[in-house]
């Protein structure tokens, strides 16, 4: 019975997935090869890495691009979670998040 389950939790969990996912929708955010310096789900000392680092090739004060049209919709400063972050949400539904 418990397989029974497992099995129809895994089917029905496919099934409410995303599926039209844009592959040539969104650009990249710098004007050079992106290089991670940081992983997604990376462990840190107390906690998981939410996001994406980005290296710079040692340069400040690099242009960073929206990565595709739309609004800025939110504007968030904490000392807790993404710290400093500028929310974007585009035409296709689909919103992106830049932060460090």
């Amino acid at each position: 019975m418990n397989r029974i389950l497992i099995g129809l939790f895994l089917l029905s969990a496919g099934a409410y997935g995303q599926s039209d996912i844009p592959t040539d929708y969104f650009s990249s955010p710098l004007d050079i090869d992106l290089i991670l310096s940081g992983s997604f789900g990376e462990l840190r000392s107390n906690h998981f890495h939410s996001g994406l680092d980005i290296k710079t090739q040692q340069r400040e004060g690099l242009p960073v691009y929206a990565p595709a049209d739309g609004f800025v919709s939110r504007i968030k400063v904490a000392h807790y979670g993404y710290g400093k972050a500028l929310y974007i949400s585009h035409p296709n539904g689909y919103r992106t998040v830049n932060a460090h």
